[in-house]
């Protein structure tokens, strides 16, 4: 082979060598620029998947806390009792007296009433007067009854702007009583206590009781048989 065509082959193989390095080093540049896209895109799926996990725990959040609002804002909740003496005992009573339903008006105050405690029935809500010199927003009185009228027990409450003013009206009532303290302690919802509570006989009277408590801004008297009132308290939901 001549001198000159071993120099131009010498020269073709370079070039080809050339050739296949640029090929090469151009097919890992794409590889190394396509690999960022795949993980940027991975990193962006996790991270949305992330965001909606948040969102779904704060939407519940904000629905426990606006329920929680709804329940206490109005200044009662439902209460429990604190003294042994307040629990009922026995097989669960039943109610042979219809309720009187609630007027198309009724207010969230009246709304708190239970169609029933125990085997007493709600009777007719009436709008009253008789603390009006505490000034209270609202005032009403309603009769339960299992039916047989001599054992009806009357509710009279009231719901005041303030707890403060409640507890003024909840001290003013237990004061009046005269007859012998059979029981009294705190109302507690929820572990905080809202109020208080103390159960009478009625002066003259040893066939009858009557309890008084506060709950928040709501106060309640109840007054009727020595034997059921105790345990109407007990089970009275607020």
């Amino acid at each position: 082979m001549t001198e000159e065509k071993k120099l131009d082959m010498a020269v073709s193989n370079s070039e080809n060598a050339v050739d296949e390095s640029g090929v090469q080093e151009s097919h890992k540049i794409s590889e190394a620029n396509g690999a960022p896209s795949v993980e940027k895109a991975q990193e962006e799926h996790k991270l949305s998947h992330r965001n909606r996990a948040i969102a779904i725990a704060v939407i519940f959040v904000i629905i426990g806390v606006s329920l929680i609002a709804a329940f206490i804002w109005p200044g009662w909740a439902r209460h429990s009792a604190d003294n042994g003496s307040h629990v009922a005992t026995g097989t669960q009573a039943v109610v042979s007296v219809d309720p009187v339903a609630l007027p198309q008006d009724a207010t969230d105050l009246e709304k708190i009433l239970p169609d029933s405690v125990e085997s007493y029935a709600r009777g007719e809500v009436k709008s009253i007067t008789a603390w009006e010199s505490s000034e209270p927003t609202e005032e009403y009185q309603v009769v339960y009854t299992n039916g047989d009228h001599k054992a009806d027990i009357t509710v009279t409450f009231g719901q005041w702007t303030s707890a403060d003013y409640a507890n003024a009206q909840y001290t003013s009532l237990v004061s009046a009583l005269k007859g012998d303290k059979k029981a009294s302690g705190k109302v507690n919802v929820n572990g905080k206590e809202t109020g208080a509570y103390e159960l009478h006989a009625v002066e003259g009277n040893s066939e009858q009781s009557v309890v008084v408590w506060q709950n928040g801004t709501t106060v309640f008297q109840a007054q009727g048989p020595a034997n059921a009132v105790n345990n109407f308290y007990a089970k009275f939901p607020y």
